[in-house]
């Protein structure tokens, strides 16, 4: 393991821990019945859609981590970190597009709690 890898699991957890944060705040305003709208036009459950962006980062970041950690010298390991931190970012900030889009939605439909 070398610094670089290090680095790139801390914006990784960095990244989990705000779409986590900010999955809960969202799960606190919410009924359990209320259906959540999910990219590409579909609802699914709050117990579902909630949590899935947040574990399916975790799968992307573990992936890449394996990755990460099979670099055969420096010049991968530049730019495994490269991919990661950018990645960790672009996938944070998705999330919480999503979650505003999505709280904005049932916000006008009233279906938070006030």
């Amino acid at each position: 393991m070398n610094w670089l890898s290090i680095a790139a699991d801390v914006l990784w957890i960095l990244a989990l821990s705000i779409m986590a944060s900010s999955a809960r705040a969202a799960w606190n305003r919410m009924d359990a019945e209320v259906r959540v709208p999910m990219i590409g036009g579909w609802r699914a459950p709050r117990n579902l859609a909630l949590p899935l962006p947040v574990l399916a980062a975790f799968a992307v970041g573990l992936a890449l981590l394996w990755g990460h950690h099979r670099a055969p010298d420096l010049a991968y390991n530049v730019i495994f970190f490269g991919l990661r931190a950018t990645l960790a970012a672009v996938i944070a900030m998705i999330h919480l597009q999503w979650l505003k889009g999505a709280l904005t939605a049932l916000e006008a439909e009233g279906a938070l709690k006030s």
